[in-house]
């Protein structure tokens, strides 16, 4: 088992407070994501995960798939 990495993600598309929280409980009941943070400020999203179970392409997909965008900050 590998250790936990951390990305940061420009996210976008959020309007309120609801938006950040979809998006943390979508990401953060992903298989491999142990944490989830998003805030609606500054348009982050931090989310630590484990590599060898999920990728920051998954995430991102997982994000976009319910109707926001994210990148790689």
């Amino acid at each position: 088992m590998s250790d936990t990495m951390a990305v940061t993600l420009a996210t976008t598309g959020m309007h309120c407070g609801s938006c950040s929280m979809l998006i943390d409980m979508t990401v953060g009941d992903m298989a491999g994501v142990s944490e989830a943070k998003t805030d609606l400020a500054s348009g982050q999203t931090e989310v630590i995960f484990d590599p060898d179970t999920v990728s920051v392409d998954d995430i991102i997909a997982a994000i976009r798939a319910i109707g926001y965008d994210a990148e790689v900050v």
